[in-house]
């Protein structure tokens, strides 16, 4: 059997890894990359906005699948607060919470906490234009009247 030079490169190629068809990152991967950095140097905007709180944001080629999304973060702590706000999204808070999420009542109106799994102590709340997720740590440092919605420490 004979087997031509680009059918044997076509073959080699897709054994090498990082050649062929990528993997899809799932949702809840791609929002914690996003929360933590990985994509900031792809970002439109990257500024200081005071306090020790930083802002990432990307309106030509957001990470997730939405119009827009916008990262502020503790620059001292971004691993544990940070809010994320996502504009029309491609996805339900729902989707994104997956079997860990409880239903709660916020000062901001109803909301979706994350009990457990990657994205747990994180709170997303419906917004006029998408979603906000955010942090128990960010929480308590920016927005303590959404603390409660965190129920008890775990």
């Amino acid at each position: 059997m004979r087997l031509s030079a680009s059918a044997l490169l076509l073959c080699a190629c897709a054994a090498l890894p990082g050649c062929g068809p990528k993997q899809q990152q799932d949702l809840t991967a791609t929002v914690l990359f996003t929360a933590s950095g990985s994509f900031d140097a792809q970002a439109d905007l990257k500024d200081r906005i005071g306090g020790g709180i930083r802002r990432v944001q990307w309106t030509r080629k957001p990470p997730l699948d939405a119009a827009e999304v916008t990262v502020r973060y503790d620059s001292d702590a971004r691993p544990l607060a940070w809010i994320m706000e996502v504009k029309t999204p491609q996805f339900t808070a729902e989707t994104l919470a997956g079997s860990g999420a409880e239903a709660v009542d916020t000062a901001q109106g109803k909301g979706t906490f994350v009990a457990s799994g990657r994205l747990r102590d994180v709170l997303i709340l419906p917004t006029a234009t998408g979603l906000t997720l955010l942090t128990r740590g960010y929480a308590a440092q920016e927005e303590p009247t959404l603390l409660p919605a965190f129920g008890r420490v775990r």
